[in-house]
C-alpha cells in the first residue's frame, strides 16, 4: 500500500510540475516549450523538498523503463520526412554534433561543481568539540 501511495504522490507531483510549466509558458508567452518550464520546476521542487524524491522516483520507474515506446512517433517521423531529412543531411549532421557537444560539456562541468561541492562540504558530525570555544 505504501508504494502505491507513494507513485500517486510522484504522479501528482510530476503532472503538477508539468501542467504549471505549460500554463507559465501560455501566460508568460515565453519562446520555450511548457514541458521544459515543467521539468524546471520539478527539479526546483526536489531541490527544494528532498522528501519528494522517493515518491517522484517511484512514480517514473514505468516510463522510464519503457521508454523506446516514446521513441515510436519519432521514428515514424522520420520515415515521412526522409526526403527533407536527405536533403538537409549536413545541416542536421552539424547541429546535432554542436548541440550534443555542448551539452554533453555543460553536464561534465555542472557535474563536476556539484559534486566538488558535496565533497567540500564540511559535515556536521565531524566538527571537534574545540571548535566551539
Amino acid at each position: 500500500m505504501r508504494n502505491v501511495s507513494n507513485a500517486v504522490m510522484g504522479a501528482i507531483v510530476v503532472f503538477a510540475a508539468y501542467y504549471a510549466g505549460a500554463f507559465a509558458v501560455t501566460i508568460l508567452a515565453l519562446p520555450i516549450p511548457g514541458p521544459l518550464v515543467g521539468l524546471c520546476l520539478l527539479l526546483g521542487m526536489l531541490f527544494t523538498f528532498p522528501k519528494l524524491e522517493v515518491p517522484t522516483a517511484r512514480f517514473v520507474t514505468f516510463p522510464l523503463k519503457h521508454m523506446s515506446l516514446f521513441f515510436v512517433p519519432a521514428v515514424l517521423g522520420v520515415s515521412i520526412y526522409w526526403d527533407d531529412i536527405r536533403a538537409n543531411a549536413l545541416a542536421i549532421a552539424i547541429a546535432i554534433i554542436l548541440t550534443t557537444s555542448l551539452s554533453l560539456g555543460f553536464t561534465a562541468w555542472f557535474a563536476q561543481k556539484l559534486f566538488c561541492s558535496k565533497l567540500n562540504k564540511p559535515s556536521s558530525t565531524s566538527q571537534s568539540d574545540g571548535e566551539f570555544e
